[in-house]
């Protein structure tokens, strides 16, 4: 917001909310990193900036469900979450990068239920995740 006005009153206004604007772009910006790392299958990271209010009640939660991820899983089923989530990345980039198309056929005599994508996803993730080998090549 501009803070060139005539008026005192209203330029300490958009001050101050260009100061809140940018405060709550900053928090969610450590936020954001750290939900990023973990969708990346990183448990390690976690929002490192000291906030306060709601934003330090968000902090405090997830550096503790972070915490409790590694203290549930060990450092072995940290280490396969990470494997996990690079796969599911993986399989999420095919995806997108096949431009998958889907149709969907209605028969009176046809009994079986109609395949919807989000099906079809489910069953990919669940190849997917399940594969000991980190074979993608399956298909649904």
């Amino acid at each position: 917001m501009d803070v060139d006005y005539a008026d005192s009153d209203l330029c300490r206004s958009a001050a101050t909310l260009n100061e809140l604007i940018a405060s709550i772009d900053d928090n969610l910006d450590d936020f954001n990193r750290a939900a990023a790392a973990l969708a990346l299958g990183d448990l390690h990271a976690s929002m490192r900036e000291k906030h306060r209010g709601a934003f330090g009640q968000l902090q405090r939660n997830f550096n503790l469900a972070i915490a409790t991820f590694r203290t549930v899983l060990g450092e072995q089923g940290s280490d396969q979450f990470t494997d996990k989530a690079t796969k599911f990345r993986r399989m999420l980039a095919t995806l997108k990068s096949n431009e998958v198309s889907f149709e969907l056929r209605i028969s009176d005599e046809d009994p079986r239920p109609i395949p919807s994508p989000a099906h079809d996803l489910w069953l990919m993730l669940a190849d997917a995740l399940n594969d000991p080998q980190g074979d993608s090549s399956k298909s649904a």
